[in-house]
């Protein structure tokens, strides 16, 4: 067996162990609020971020308050083209996923991009995410939510980041107030919700395979990624656990579910999602299409897959971009 499934398998048995002796969802949340974020190191390292072009920085809002690290870029406008082709392990299956891209045939747009990963993830996931965006125009900003990553404080489910994440950008305000496009993949999309429920800067959001209520996502996920954790676990088992992680945090259940949060927001929003998603669905969030949110689906695409930007993803984006509701993001001229 490979070492690091043999560790996963272990720290598996472990936890069944203990759910063996105490038949209590009180592991199941432990389990939860206690996962670390997945290794990066793979995806660029520090002088990488440095020749791309990212500067990394901290924010404090007190001396008594957690820190969040973020990095941030300038636009790429010498750029001819952009590629990149990415290959993820979505639990044992690779799944490769590419864009291409010519600058004559893309559309050049102005303001920041706000780019928010999901549960174990962290800032450079949304590394060639935020390449892309830089292409297009945009500025970039990338946060690592809180217990995630370098950044400190314990996880607030995408809740709690919201509000740190919105004194960051009173924080970094400057005199030309441009236009905020908020990006959230996973729980990442529940941050990017409430930020703009915050925030009247951000005039759009984009949600890429957005988490759906915690306790059903926890399912969800649990049932997909781990069969053999789920041969010993009841839903319920798992329902109680998320609930019970999300109390330990403050968070109220109510407050992941970003349904009604999007259908009474008067900022356009993208949701992109996979038929092959069973984490984020899109049955789930097809219902939710109206004048300013749009839903498309992604075919062939994993949840973990759902985080970086291929060619079709790419499509839907300038399409969606270059519509009237999003002139705030429309440049003139190049």
């Amino acid at each position: 067996m490979h070492i690091k499934k043999l560790f996963v398998f272990l720290g598996l048995l472990g936890l069944l162990g203990l759910l063996g002796l105490t038949g209590c969802s009180t592991i199941i949340s432990e389990y939860i609020s206690g996962q670390q974020s997945f290794s990066y190191e793979h995806i660029a390292s520090s002088d990488e971020l440095i020749r791309l072009g990212f500067q990394k920085s901290n924010y404090c809002p007190k001396q008594d308050e957690a820190c969040i690290s973020y990095l941030t870029a300038e636009p790429l406008t010498d750029k001819s083209k952009l590629d990149y082709q990415v290959t993820i392990d979505a639990f044992g299956e690779e799944e490769t996923i590419q864009l291409h891209l010519m600058r004559k045939n893309t559309g050049f747009y102005r303001g920041e991009v706000i780019l928010i990963h999901g549960f174990r993830m962290t800032k450079e996931f949304m590394i060639n995410s935020a390449l892309y965006f830089r292409f297009l125009g945009f500025t970039v900003l990338i946060p690592d939510l809180l217990g995630h990553g370098e950044s400190g404080g314990e996880i607030g489910f995408g809740v709690k980041d919201s509000q740190i994440l919105d004194n960051l950008l009173v924080h970094l305000s400057s005199s030309k107030e441009y236009p905020i496009l908020v990006v959230g993949n996973s729980m990442g999309a529940v941050a990017a919700t409430h930020l703009a429920m915050k925030n009247k800067r951000v005039s759009g959001l984009i949600l890429q395979a957005p988490m759906t209520r915690f306790d059903s996502a926890s399912v969800n996920y649990i049932n997909s990624y781990s069969p053999f954790m789920a041969s010993f676990l009841s839903d319920q088992i798992i329902r109680e656990g998320a609930v019970d992680a999300l109390n330990n945090a403050d968070v109220l259940l109510s407050q992941t579910d970003i349904k009604p949060i999007l259908s009474s927001l008067k900022i356009p929003a993208l949701i992109l999602t996979s038929v092959d998603d069973p984490v984020a669905p899109y049955a789930y969030y097809e219902p939710s299409q109206s004048q300013k949110v749009t839903v498309t689906s992604i075919e062939n695409r994993s949840h973990p897959g759902m985080a970086v930007i291929g060619q079709l993803d790419s499509d839907h984006i300038q399409q969606w971009l270059n519509l009237e509701a999003n002139k705030a993001f429309q440049r003139t001229s190049r």
